[in-house]
């Protein structure tokens, strides 16, 4: 039970950490578990599988300003406009929204380390970036949504 309770408060500090780390973005909003389809994860999983295919990879010895203006470009070619979701990786808060203005990357790099995984408001495409030996490797996949009757 205190080594429970011990975790949950160490995710709120991570959690309050990131929100402050990257202020000017986020919004309020966030995402729990349930209501993300178990077909995201299971693509961002098989992102990491060795047999996958980066779409883009890009030299890990760029300015930190080329990776984030790559990162932006490269969402915005697939349908992440003004607004998305990022993965968190905690249970209080696995996804938390976050607008999209110019220059949006770098607060997202400050408030969380690679790999970066992002979430289309509409649930239906999720990309990540992940830093790997001498490279950075983006990764995108639409997520067919099973509507239920």
């Amino acid at each position: 039970m205190a080594s429970e309770l011990q975790r949950r408060l160490r995710e709120r500090q991570e959690l309050d950490r990131m929100l402050r780390d990257a202020s000017g973005i986020v919004t309020a909003h966030t995402l729990t578990s349930e209501c993300v389809p178990d077909r995201v994860l299971e693509t961002v999983r098989g992102f990491w599988e060795m047999s996958t295919e980066p779409t883009a990879t890009l030299s890990d010895d760029v300015p930190p300003e080329r990776l984030g203006s790559w990162v932006e470009q490269l969402l915005t070619r697939h349908g992440f406009h003004t607004a998305a979701f990022l993965f968190t990786d905690l249970d209080l808060a696995p996804w938390i929204e976050f607008r999209m203005p110019p220059a949006w990357f770098t607060s997202i790099r400050q408030a969380r380390d690679a790999p970066w995984v992002f979430l289309a408001h509409d649930l239906g495409t999720v990309a990540a970036v992940s830093e790997q030996e001498y490279r950075f490797e983006f990764f995108v996949a639409h997520v067919e949504l099973v509507t239920r009757p």
